[in-house]
């Protein structure tokens, strides 16, 4: 398997006011996000039982009321998480360590797998979250495109390069999910009702 890497052959180093201007940037806006995060999760608590009380799908009802269970009961711990791991991909986005994207055409057809319907699930709806916020906000990405890239030395900075781009924020919301002790089906029930 050999995956084609996103990142330059070797980033030049950032200079140290600007790499404190970009760490400033990344505390200020997990704060934010965390405060963001934490209404949005009560607003996706509430549609979770809204929607245990309009269907009548004994499967569907219990799914959402264990969600919201899971959420209510794991909100603190999943918040740390999503900190935690938003500071880690947005730090390895700035030092230039993205993750390789694999070619398909190149690999192997005998070393190619089926992946579980709920990672696929969830990789679509997370995948759409990211997609929803870039088009409501393009104009403002491709500002802070402009700014950021002028700090990364980086005039040309896409937003999929960004480190502050909806894609991490979505990416890192997703995984700290799993800090919500619960079922596959949790996790996705809680990503639908956020892309709703």
């Amino acid at each position: 398997m050999n995956p084609t890497s996103t990142e330059a052959a070797s980033p030049k180093p950032i200079p140290r006011d600007l790499a404190r201007i970009l760490g400033d940037c990344r505390d200020i806006a997990i704060h934010r996000l965390l405060l963001s995060f934490t209404a949005l999760l009560d607003r996706v608590g509430d549609m979770l039982m809204d929607r245990a009380s309009r269907t009548d799908v004994r499967e569907e009802q219990t799914a959402c009321l264990v969600a919201r269970e899971a959420l209510q009961t794991g909100t603190s711990g999943q918040l740390a998480e999503f900190g935690r791991r938003l500071r880690t991909q947005v730090d390895d986005r700035i030092a230039g360590r993205v993750t390789p994207r694999t070619e398909f055409a190149k690999l192997e057809s005998d070393k190619l797998t089926l992946v579980d319907t709920h990672s696929m699930d969830e990789a679509v709806v997370t995948g759409n979250i990211t997609r929803v916020v870039e088009n409501l906000c393009h104009e403002e990405l491709q500002l802070l495109n402009r700014g950021v890239g002028h700090l990364l030395g980086q005039p040309d900075l896409e937003t999929a390069r960004n480190p502050f781009a909806p894609a991490a924020i979505i990416d890192a919301f997703a995984d700290s999910l799993q800090a919500v002790k619960a079922g596959a089906g949790v996790k996705f029930a809680i990503l639908k009702e956020v892309n709703r």
